[in-house]
């Protein structure tokens, strides 16, 4: 059994055959030895409970990273020397600076990812909410009103009625009045309550939205009341197979393009570090290890100098630190962060950061029609009625306006001030009277309450108006300004005339349903009647002119009916038909409403309904969709533009589907659609390659009746495909697909709270085409990341190059780590911030979506980068040697601060300074006073190197804020985006230099970076190293334009091509 038996299907045998099967009686219910029996095998009706991450292993998983590994394994090598290495350079808590910066970047990181994951998957405990808390049961031959519904089982007889929330799957076995409804778009995706009924449906592998004797748990009932047997419970209901999908769903979860980008990159980054450090080793292994080969042959002998050994060593892990974009996760952090608030501005609420980076990368959106494209507010967009003097003419109104806002839209081609004739008034009366619905206003909007059907004739309602003009002008007014108070003065005004009598209520045979009023001023009953357009039609044997006039409904004009009946099935639209009866017969005619009358006993029979509604009065015809969202259609466009696909995947039927992508753009006008729309079973029965095929091949696809299943079945195809898919939806059938998808996008006022939780980014409006602005967000955002990613990797490429001379060179230490920390971590922030403030280019929407497997950094770029790295690393290294060598460097005096100048070889050879007989070195003033003095000459290139150290620093600072200048666009030059183009940059600039002077100009600051205050010719030193490097790279942008230009015409040409296609 399904929940009973493998391969049983309720819904596909009789009543009787699920009593027998599930063991139980409608009468008595189930007994308590069958409960504690089912209870052993079943357990409880509620979904599951999984286990929850440890604190631990979520911690654990942030240092999965490659950058993060290597960062750690640096800060626990640099706290190890730190402990056990000590020395006369790096005394105190400046040797401990560097392990204890980067741990502390680590924890901060940690911290947040555990914060982020543990607030994450909150889609299950939603799910859970949709569960009933109490059930009316029949056990042990006993109505119990209130049993827990977590205490159900199979074979239960549950009581449903109005407004009951499903609190398991259930078979109908017994209406107990002549209609029951089910609420289950959120299920199912269909926009208009579901018929239930007890018949058996054939085909046992039936879509759920077939399934018709059915009601599933978490379902509601939107009118009637039955009686149901219990066939899944838990786990085994629909609801609990969504759960299930989701926690499939959520364990394929990808990591983001830019993630996988940054991972790939750490790894080759791990790779170059090794190969350096091992390098720098092998360069200067002489320095640490001697090789005495002796004469007379033999082993030659080996002398190991553990101290310089630890030195070069330390040098390697400064290598590491100058290699590693510290500061990179915060940047990334922070530019998505104020992406994030720029998205919220625009209704694109980012739950999930990585999200903002996907969003411009995506190639695909599947859309739920639903709720999505459409308003999920069933609206009359067509009108007809009869005209002419025999009927034969159909006069057609469109209807604007797609909400139950009364005041949005009106009927098109009535007279401005016009009253109604006697027939659109009889429409009105019909519309008004006969519908148990209400409007009401909430929250701000109009909101229905009843079936949507009835409220989009309410709707119809008041925008018809009365036959005087000036009382409906009242109304509005009356609407308008109290619209708590009056949501619906039109319809009151109404039913206040034609007050009812009785209800005949709707039911699947005949299709309609009618109401039994007393006209004022009458003196005898009439009949109001709205039902499927066929049925009505048929029973109809007259009709109503405009004045009132009433006529046979001669063959002509019956035809004529039909004719309007069928445009409007063309047109995907449902259609009623509206006719009034006023000539009932008795005992109906002077019926009271009184249980003693004659006519009550007639009354009570609905088998007497259908003769009841015959020989009918035909009044007009109303088209009810559930119409597309009017800004959809250009938003669609705008992704067409944009090189996105668009898919969408429905649970409604497929004409409805078909229509709907037809208005809104997704298809042409009398394309072929053979290939580019299926039902969801269609699709998933065709062989796996023809799919691909297909969801390659086609520019736009629609999938109806669409299963939860289907629609991940369909993501994945495309994720593995290579697609970058966004899935939109509202409903708790979405929330396994959105959480599959790349990018999950619930709707944030109709989306029920499972889809919100599923999802990464929730809509505030409900609106597609803020999906399209987050898109161009999303582009914009990641064109900025590029810029600052590869801004922050060149700055580290200048810091390796320089370490590298220096050790190659065989020169003292001129950056040490905390320096470089500083650097990357605080001064490079800022600018690398701000480059997240570049305005976007103004055709980033008509650029194809770039693919997930796109290099973040291509040859070209790393080798500009590498130029510029070398260049820093020859730039600081020289401003290093500039101090040491000279007193005056290209017209620079630098002799003001009386430090000694030594030789080129002096300086290279500064390890065997102590061997030296006649080097002699004295003190050196500092800008502002102090002085630097040293106990032995020879520490002149250890103390002694704090202004050349300085002078190192200052220019690769210096050369970072013009490398963020050029790195405000990729290949254009500063003539054309000049700096002002960013003023946040020039501003980031300014606080960067400004902290540089900070840790420059305070002494303690100063002592623990270990550098010196510098005078005026010392900065201009600085200046005349660094400056440079705009030129340098203005000419590789030079290049790179002219490398370019032959790809970007034959791009901008094929987009001309296709666009005179189209």
């Amino acid at each position: 059994m399904a929940a009973t038996g493998e391969g049983f299907a309720p819904w596909s045998v009789s009543t009787a055959d699920v009593l027998r099967e599930l063991d139980t009686d409608l009468k008595n219910g189930l007994t308590d030895d069958k409960v504690s029996a089912r209870r052993a095998k079943h357990g409880f009706n509620e979904l599951e409970k999984e286990a929850k991450e440890s604190i631990w292993a979520m911690i654990a998983e942030q240092f999965e990273d490659t950058l993060v590994r290597i960062l750690l394994l640096a800060a626990v090598v640099s706290f190890g020397l730190a402990w056990f290495e000590g020395d006369a350079h790096e005394e105190g808590l400046r040797a401990f600076i560097e392990p204890l910066v980067i741990l502390l970047i680590l924890v901060l990181n940690a911290a947040v990812g555990v914060w982020q994951e543990s607030n994450a998957e909150s889609a299950l405990e939603a799910l859970k909410e949709l569960q009933t808390e109490t059930a009316h049961v029949t056990r042990n031959g006993k109505m119990v009103s209130d049993l827990p519904a977590r205490e159900l089982l199979p074979g239960d007889v549950v009581h449903l009625h109005v407004g009951d929330k499903v609190p398991a799957d259930c078979r109908v076995v017994m209406l107990k009045s002549a209609t029951v409804r089910a609420e289950q778009a959120s299920l199912t995706g269909e926009s208009v309550a579901v018929n239930k009924g007890t018949d058996p449906i054939p085909d046992a592998n039936c879509e759920l939205q077939a399934k018709e004797c059915m009601v599933f748990a978490g379902t509601a009932i939107a009118n009637g009341s039955c009686t149901a047997i219990v066939t899944a419970i838990g786990m085994n209901t629909e609801i609990g197979k969504i759960q299930a999908q989701i926690s499939e769903a959520a364990k394929e979860d990808d990591d983001t393009p830019l993630k996988k980008k940054l991972n790939e990159f750490g790894e080759l980054l791990a790779k170059v570090i090794a190969f350096i450090c091992v390098v720098v080793w092998l360069i200067n292994y002489h320095h640490f290890l001697t090789i005495t080969f002796k004469p007379e042959g033999g082993m030659p002998s080996f002398s190991f100098n553990l101290s310089k050994a630890t030195y070069y060593f330390k040098i390697a892990v400064a290598l590491a630190v100058a290699a590693i974009p510290e500061g990179l996760p915060a940047v990334i952090t922070t530019c998505l962060a104020l992406g994030t608030r720029t998205m919220a501005k625009k209704n694109a609420i980012v739950r999930k950061l990585p999200s903002v980076e996907t969003l411009g990368c995506t190639t695909v959106i599947c859309s739920d029609k639903t709720g999505t494209l459409t308003t999920n507010q069933m609206s009359v967009v067509a009108l007809a009625a009869l005209a002419g003097p025999d009927g034969t003419t159909v006069r057609r109104f469109t209807v604007a306006g797609h909400t139950y806002n009364p005041d949005e839209g009106e009927v098109e081609g009535l007279a401005p001030g016009a009253g109604l004739d006697r027939a659109l008034q009889t429409v009105a009366e019909v519309c008004a009277a006969c519908n148990e619905a209400s409007l009401e206003f909430k929250g701000s909007a109009f909101r229905a309450v009843g079936a949507p059907t009835e409220a989009a004739l309410l709707v119809l309602a008041e925008k018809l108006g009365m036959a005087d003009p000036l009382e409906t002008a009242a109304a509005r007014k009356k609407r308008t300004a109290t619209p708590e108070e009056h949501p619906q003065p039109v319809t009151q005004a109404y039913r206040e005339r034609v007050p009812v009598r009785a209800l005949l209520e709707f039911d699947r045979d005949r299709k309609s349903m009618s109401v039994l009023v007393r006209p004022e001023g009458a003196t005898h009953n009439s009949l109001l009647v709205k039902g499927a357009a066929e049925c009505v039609i048929e029973r109809s044997t007259r009709m109503m002119l405009p004045d009132g006039k009433i006529v046979p409904l001669t063959e002509a004009a019956r035809s004529a009916v039909l004719g309007a009946v069928r445009g409007m099935a063309k047109d995907a639209l449902r259609c009623l038909a509206l006719a009034i009866k006023p000539d009932v017969s008795a005992p109906l005619v002077d019926y009271d409403g009184s249980s003693s009358h004659p006519a009550a006993a007639l009354l009570r029979d609905p088998a007497n309904y259908a003769s009841i509604e015959s020989g009918l009065v035909l009044v007009g015809l109303a088209g009810l969709q559930d119409p597309p969202r009017p800004e959809v259609r250009p938003a669609i466009e705008s992704c067409k533009l944009a090189g996105i696909r668009v898919m969408v995947i429905t649970g409604d039927n497929k004409d409805t589907a078909e229509a709907i992508c037809t208005q809104i753009g997704v298809f042409r006008a009398g394309d072929d659609l053979s290939n580019y729309s299926f039902t969801g079973r269609e699709f998933v029965s065709l062989p796996r390659e023809r799919q691909v095929q297909l969801l390659a091949a086609a520019p736009s696809m629609c999938f109806s009746r669409a299963e939860p299943r289907h629609k991940q079945d369909i993501v994945r195809l495309l994720k593995e495909a290579g697609e970058v898919t966004a899935m939109t939806g509202d409903g708790v059938n979405d929330a396994p697909a959105l959480k599959l998808a790349d990018i999950g996008v619930a709707m944030g006022i109709a989306g029920t709270e499972v889809a919100k939780e599923a999802s990464d980014m929730v809509l505030a409006d409900d609106n597609f085409s803020s999906i399209v602005a987050a898109v161009s967000e999303g582009r914009a955002i990641y064109n900025n990341m590029k810029a600052f990613i590869r801004y922050m990797i060149s700055s580290n490429i200048g810091e390796v190059a320089s370490i590298f001379l220096t050790a190659a060179l065989g020169l003292p230490e001129g950056l040490i780590p905390v320096q470089l920390l500083w650097v990357n971590l605080v001064t490079d922030g800022p600018p690398a911030t701000a480059l997240g403030f570049n305005p976007p280019d103004k055709d980033i929407m008509s650029r194809p979506p770039r693919r997930a497997n796109d290099q973040l950094i291509t040859p070209w770029v790393f080798f500009r980068y590498v130029i510029i790295g070398g260049y820093v690393g020859v730039a600081t290294v020289g401003a290093f040697v500039s101090w040491y060598m000279f007193d005056r460097f290209v017209g620079i005096d630098l002799s003001g601060d009386g430090h000694t100048t030594v030789t080129w070889n002096q300086l290279t050879n500064y390890q065997s300074c102590r061997e030296w007989t006649d080097f002699t070195a004295k003190p050196y003033k500092l800008a502002g006073g102090g002085e630097v003095s040293f106990s032995h000459p020879c520490d002149y290139f250890s103390v002694g190197k704090a202004k050349a150290s300085t002078l190192s620093l200052s220019v690769i600072v210096a050369i970072e804020m013009f490398n963020a200048l050029n790195a405000l666009s990729e290949d254009g030059s500063l003539l054309t985006m000049p700096p002002w183009a960013n003023p946040w940059l020039l501003c980031a600039i300014a606080v960067s230099v400004a902290l540089h002077c900070v840790i420059l100009y305070v002494p303690f600051l100063a002592d623990v970076f270990a550098i010196v205050p510098l005078s005026w010719p010392e900065w201009q030193l600085v200046l005349l190293w660094s400056a440079p490097v705009i030129v340098i790279d203005e000419v590789l942008k030079f290049a790179g334009r002219i490398i370019h230009a032959p790809r970007r015409t034959a791009t901008g040409a094929k987009s001309a091509v296709d666009k005179k296609r189209d």
